[in-house]
């Protein structure tokens, strides 16, 4: 059992930071190409899709390697989640970096977040309070804090369903030996 214990927090530990610093390519290349990452759709489906990969990929391969093929629902649905929190981490990290250090593409991501709040709320009675609102607590911080409980959040949502492909019975193992 200790040696279980062990493994869980390496394995998954490890294969986060991947997933993280997968997310975190995923930025640098768009960013390479010439396009922003602020606010940007194509970005985030990327990362999503790099995050059902992810925790797919890491909640089976701690099954076969650690748990010799087994997993219960509740096991695969906490390693995935825990997969998730590491790469949330790692993102939200170079996220913070990546705004603090470019006055540039923060302006940017401001000036996109005014446009989308203009668009939804202009004329209505919250706009002024919501405009107050964005303008004292947007920082790289809160986009970084953003980002991580973004990713959380959706990616909990595809862990629920995904752990239930990655759970197997011992019974249902024996059958497929």
């Amino acid at each position: 059992m200790n040696t279980t214990h062990k493994s869980y927090w390496k394995e998954n530990t490890l294969f986060g930071l991947l997933i993280g610093g997968s997310f975190s390519m995923a930025s640098l290349l768009f960013i390479w190409g010439g396009k922003s990452v602020a606010m940007n759709p194509q970005l985030n489906n990327v990362i999503m899709l790099l995050t059902i990969f992810g925790v797919f990929v890491g909640a089976k391969k701690y099954r076969d390697e650690a748990l010799g093929g087994v997993i219960s629902y509740g096991k695969a649905l906490g390693a995935g989640l825990y997969l998730l929190l590491i790469a949330s981490a790692v993102y939200a990290i170079y996220t913070y970096a990546l705004y603090a250090s470019s006055d540039e593409l923060f302006s940017t991501y401001k000036t996109n977040m005014l446009e989308t709040l203009k668009l939804v709320y202009e004329g209505t009675p919250i706009y002024n309070t919501l405009l107050e609102t964005f303008n004292m607590f947007l920082m790289p911080v809160s986009i970084a804090m953003g980002e991580f409980f973004n990713h959380i959040v959706t990616g909990g949502i595809f862990t629920v369903l995904l752990a239930w492909f990655v759970k197997r019975k011992p019974q249902d193992f024996q059958q497929q030996v």
